[in-house]
């Protein structure tokens, strides 16, 4: 992964240069992904965030639901299991969509493993079903068989022993001998605690035996230290408090052995925290020092140029009167040339601001779609149009050649075409009268125009109109005596 993730960021970068939302998401997808196998979680989210950005933008459903199910992923493996849920539900709700049978089956076990850490076995046991039937009919035996394992764990959790054996003598015929030894050890540990409570300790432990012995031979070492508490407890059921001590031992000493490991990990991994935390420390201040000395050797050659250009227009002041007329037409030249300019920021101004809006309403578009509350997604709604009236004008304002103004009819005629839309209204459903005088607004006048019209019309479209009922809407604005008279009815 460490050797991956330059390349999947040179691929970003290539990426962009094309423009292509798709090819710059699936870059970020893919550095998501490079920190996400190095446990650096938070990173990965962040790629994540970015590569469903544009994937969105690319209007690409398949992508989408990767990436949603990518970032349940990494807030699960920060121990976020409830923020991790919703994104795990919209990733399984797309692939079902576009009917990829394979991908609903892979999410289901995602959220059944989740409900299954949060003790909502009934949950877990629904998707662990939905997971199996699917990847049974595939053909996928050896992934079928580690879904049908987690789904007997979860009905042995639930004290239905009866409908828990079965499946692990199932998943075990699913898994002959040289196959996923790893799975198949689990299945035998998991198959021996669930004899043992069936009250047959002496297959159980013949059972969990040998799925010791086959993880040993894998070095699956989690596996071997449940499977000693396993046979410790069979062994105390069966009267063999030696037996039961000497396996309780071993889980004992196993179950250190992987915290001292996982502890050495994260001291790792926090070191090279802290040695990339100082590395990056160094970089910043040579790029300060850099950029100080560029900063010195730029103000001593600015005042250079400054003795120079002043020693020229001293000898040439005598010169000046002489060509007054001349250059009274240079100047008009350098003025035209400065107002193309001003009006080039305005112009990129009024342009950035309209992308900022749209980021805003693109940020709540994506948080509306996990949240349930209907009273709640309605406002972030109103929210949305809000920020889209105010984006309408600078939008207009950077496309149009007056930039200090607004044309009001069409943006009042914009605006109230974009909020039926926005409620979901059909255009002939909804017929809208406008008499708005012909005048143009500056921006400080427009946009509190802009919101008010924004919530009286939201207020006609939410109430006025039940049950698809069709309707009229008349919008009048005057001007009178220096003021605007705004009327809505319906």
């Amino acid at each position: 992964p460490d050797s991956a993730l330059p390349y999947a960021e040179a691929y970003h970068r290539l990426a962009k240069r094309t423009k292509d939302p798709v090819r710059i998401g699936e870059g970020a997808n893919f550095a998501g992904m490079c920190h996400q196998t190095t446990n650096e979680h938070e990173k990965a989210l962040g790629w994540y965030l970015e590569a469903l950005h544009w994937f969105e933008q690319g209007d690409d459903p398949w992508y989408t639901a990767i990436t949603h199910n990518n970032i349940g992923a990494a807030l699960e493996k920060q121990d976020q299991r409830a923020e991790a849920r919703p994104w795990y539900r919209g990733s399984l709700e797309q692939f079902q969509v576009i009917g990829d049978s394979i991908w609903v089956a892979n999410v289901s076990n995602n959220l059944a493993n989740i409900y299954y850490h949060d003790q909502l076995l009934d949950s877990a046991a629904y998707f662990y079903e939905e997971a199996y039937r699917i990847l049974s009919a595939k053909g996928h035996l050896e992934y079928a068989a580690a879904v049908l394992m987690n789904l007997a764990n979860t009905r042995l959790a639930q004290g239905k022993v009866d409908e828990a054996l079965p499946d692990y003598h199932i998943a075990l015929k699913m898994l002959p001998a040289g196959s996923d030894e790893s799975t198949r050890a689990n299945v035998l540990v998991n198959l021996g605690e669930c004899l043992g409570r069936s009250g047959r300790a002496d297959t159980a432990v013949i059972a969990a035996r040998s799925g010791v012995e086959l993880a040993a031979e894998v070095g699956s070492k989690e596996i071997i230290m449940n499977g000693h508490e396993i046979l410790s407890n069979l062994f105390e059921q069966l009267g063999l408090p030696d037996s039961a001590l000497a396996h309780y031992r071993l889980h004992a000493a196993w179950k250190d052995s992987i915290f001292n490991e996982e502890r050495s990990a994260q001291v790792a991994e926090l070191k090279e925290r802290y040695e990339s935390g100082k590395k990056d420390a160094e970089l910043e201040r040579n790029r300060a020092t850099l950029e100080q000395n560029a900063f010195e050797k730029k103000a001593l050659g600015a005042g250079a140029l400054l003795l120079l250009l002043a020693g020229v227009f001293a000898f040439r002041a005598y010169r000046i009167r002489k060509r007054s007329s001349e250059q009274l037409g240079q100047k008009n030249a350098v003025i035209g040339q400065a107002l193309k300019e001003k009006e080039l920021l305005l112009r990129e101004i009024h342009h950035r601001v309209k992308n900022n809006l749209q980021v805003i309403s693109s940020l709540l578009s994506i948080q509306s779609r996990g949240i349930t509350d209907l009273k709640a997604r309605e406002a972030v709604r109103d929210s949305r149009d809000r920020v889209k009236s105010m984006a309408l004008i600078h939008q207009d304002l950077y496309k149009e050649d007056d930039l200090t103004g607004i044309d009001l009819p069409t943006y009042v005629n914009k605006l109230a075409r974009s909020l039926v839309s926005s409620h979901q209204l059909a255009p002939e459903q909804i017929t809208l009268s406008t008499n708005v005088d012909p005048l143009v607004l500056d921006v400080d006048t427009a946009i509190p125009l802009g919101l008010i019209l924004n919530e009286l019309l939201t207020n006609a479209l939410k109430y006025a109109f039940p049950e698809g009922r069709p309707g009229r809407l008349w919008i009048t604005i005057r001007e009178a005596n220096d003021q605007l008279h705004v009327e809505v009815r319906d």
